[in-house]
């Protein structure tokens, strides 16, 4: 579950291939990309075009990761009305 604290703490976005079965307690994050907080990263996922065949990804500071269907909860909930 995210915390009030995950949404101003740093936050980790990959792009995994779309169909593909990740084993999540060892999903490499490796090459992921860094950003100061998870309103941030939710930002990019939401709004930068994924590459061919992959979906975005996000890991909390909590170590939470968010799948693309909460991606799309959490950045409706951020808009406000």
């Amino acid at each position: 579950m995210l915390t009030k604290e995950d949404l101003n703490s740093p936050a980790h976005l990959k792009y995994e291939e779309v169909g593909v079965t990740i084993d999540r307690e060892h999903r490499d994050w490796g090459g992921a990309r860094e950003f100061p907080s998870l309103r941030e990263a939710v930002h990019a996922a939401m709004t930068e075009e994924a590459p061919a065949g992959r979906h975005a990804v996000v890991r909390a500071a909590s170590g939470h990761v968010l799948e693309p269907d909460h991606l799309e909860e959490i950045w409706a909930s951020v808009q406000g009305p």
